[in-house]
């Protein structure tokens, strides 16, 4: 049986969303794994709606884009509001606390965190919001490898923010009660 994971990573543009996907998706491809990555954004760099897809798969992928994502992060109410009709039975949404759910409830189900927040108190802003969440999603749900996806970290972003970065994967992880080596 073929495993696939459809992730989707959505919020504003500004809040390390596509960077976030990159890093996931070069995660993957360290640990033997096929993966795409994709993504979409307003025409704003900041502000805008902006989305990350990744597929991860142990074989090669006929179709490269989320048909029924498995994880959805979102970093806004909008967002949720809008991807939440397209994840697959059973997945897991995780929701940013000052997500305005926009007169959506919350499900039992759903794991709310502070993740832009804690991006915050790290950085002072929350360009690295999608990093925070990477370390929620593999504290949940193991998808890659944590050493794969501690080294895509250290790859996927200048070096001058790498520490930073790396803090906000342990962050995230913290937040679901994981943490890296």
């Amino acid at each position: 049986m073929t495993m696939r994971h459809e992730i989707r990573i959505a919020g504003s543009g500004g809040q390390g969303i596509v960077t976030a996907g990159r890093i996931l998706a070069k995660a993957a491809m360290l640990c033997g794994r096929h993966a795409t990555h994709s993504q979409a954004y307003g025409p704003q760099s900041r502000g805008g709606a902006s989305r990350s897809d990744v597929v991860i798969s142990d074989r090669e992928i006929g179709y490269p884009l989320v048909q029924s994502a498995g994880v959805l992060v979102a970093l806004t109410g909008e967002a949720l509001n809008r991807y939440r009709a397209e994840v697959g039975p059973g997945a897991r949404i995780i929701i940013d606390e000052r997500a305005g759910v926009c007169g959506r409830s919350i499900d039992d189900d759903d794991v709310v965190l502070a993740l832009v927040d804690t991006a915050r108190s790290i950085s002072g802003g929350q360009l690295i919001a999608g990093v925070v969440s990477l370390g929620v999603i593999q504290g949940l749900e193991r998808i890659v490898d944590t050493d794969a996806l501690i080294e895509a970290v250290r790859v996927g972003v200048p070096h001058r923010f790498r520490d930073e970065n790396l803090w906000a994967l342990q962050a995230g992880l913290a937040l679901v009660g994981s943490s890296v080596r």
